[in-house]
């Protein structure tokens, strides 16, 4: 049985997950950490989904992988800052 293809899958997994983080920092960095913890899982997941949307529209080349690069940047920092205004509007002022 060939492994290689799964490993790669992972690999890229992991490396969208990684590009997910980078605006889940800046922001819990900026924020102090108020409110930020709640939209870790969030932002992972976002970017994740959002690097994962590329290919499965088409782009399954090395512009591709830019772009989903990209998506998933995008998509963590929407999640990241959509988290944390709705947990502290709606949880942390309680």
């Amino acid at each position: 049985m060939d492994y290689w293809p799964v490993l790669g899958l992972l690999g890229i997994l992991a490396l969208w997950g990684a590009v997910a983080l980078v605006p889940w920092y800046v922001l819990l960095i900026a924020r102090r950490g108020r409110g930020t913890f709640v939209a870790l899982p969030l932002a992972v997941v976002a970017g994740i989904a959002g690097g994962a949307l590329v290919p499965a529209f088409g782009g399954k080349d090395a512009f591709g992988f830019g772009i989903s690069l990209l998506a998933s940047l995008a998509a963590s920092t929407a999640a990241s800052l959509l988290a944390t205004q709705l947990h502290l509007r709606f949880i942390w002022d309680r």
